[in-house]
């Protein structure tokens, strides 16, 4: 029996999984969720008390207002970076509350 190449699972559920039924949405926000750990680095992912995408919209909440300053003041770069793991435009606006 000849081995056939590997296909990676997220690669599948991609395929098979419509992009706008609330599965699709759900593993959307958690791809989203671990770029934004990796975009801000592990302190500030601590820091951060919840995470919720709507609507190309990434809202933060953050629990301390010294780290959500130097966040909100590097946003743009933050939100650059999100994207650029995800490899799409996903990430329209960031929000730290």
């Amino acid at each position: 029996m000849k081995r056939q190449t590997s296909v990676l699972i997220g690669d599948i559920l991609n395929d098979y999984i419509p992009r706008n039924s609330a599965l699709g949405q759900g593993l959307l926000t958690a791809r989203i969720r671990k770029a934004y750990s990796q975009a801000v680095g592990s302190q500030a992912a601590a820091a951060t008390m919840s995470v919720s995408f709507d609507e190309g919209t990434l809202r933060c909440r953050i629990s301390s207002s010294v780290l959500r300053m130097l966040l909100t003041s590097n946003k743009d770069e933050i939100t650059k970076n999100i994207n650029a793991i995800l490899g799409a435009e996903e990430v329209q606006s960031l929000m730290f509350t």
